[in-house]
């Protein structure tokens, strides 16, 4: 537990302890874990790094194609996504070596919780020539990321270009492994 977070936690328990003292006999006490979970909503939260991946059989036809995710995403509190503020650019090249899409934006809305997070955002530049008269200026994406430290973490997306629905903050589970990279998970 990092120091701010070990000093609100302590903030907290020593709240209880004074509302539990003041409250009517029949008021429910509140745990250290409920505590410690609560505290967890007023740190900093961030999701930085880049993973790369290649896509397995269910990707039909770009089964064995490379991906780069990279992510920079930082919110003040996991409470308020009007805090957030970052980058993303994902970069998928077809395993001949022609580009499918390379495209970027900026980060509207990060949750995290534990070693999970979700940022979401729009593209504010891209390129997809695999796709002819794709839109991809003004869409909306959802990157997944479980922290797994040095082991593999794991992506998971959701892109708005396809007509896929993207809300801020909501996405999947991370569904892929890294092969490659390093995602970092905080807050």
């Amino acid at each position: 537990m990092n120091r701010r977070l070990a000093t609100a936690a302590a903030s907290l328990l020593l709240l209880a302890a004074t509302v539990a003292t003041a409250a009517p006999a029949s008021a429910t006490p509140v745990s250290a874990g409920e505590l410690a979970v609560a505290a967890q909503d007023f740190g900093a939260v961030s999701v930085r790094g880049t993973g790369d991946t290649v896509l397995n059989s269910a990707f039909n036809d770009f089964a064995g194609d490379p991906v780069r995710i990279s992510l920079d995403a930082r919110a003040a509190t996991n409470t308020d996504p009007r805090s957030t503020s970052g980058h993303f650019h994902v970069r998928h090249v077809h395993n001949d070596g022609r580009l499918v899409a390379d495209f970027e934006g900026d980060i509207t809305c990060l949750g995290v919780g534990g070693r999970q997070a979700i940022a979401t955002g729009v593209i504010t530049k891209g390129d997809a020539p695999w796709f002819p008269g794709l839109e991809l200026v003004g869409q909306k994406v959802s990157l997944s990321v479980e922290d797994n430290g040095r082991r593999g973490d794991r992506l998971g997306w959701v892109w708005g270009v396809f007509g896929q629905p993207v809300s801020d903050c909501q996405g999947t589970v991370p569904f892929i492994r890294t092969t490659g990279g390093d995602l970092t998970v905080r807050g």
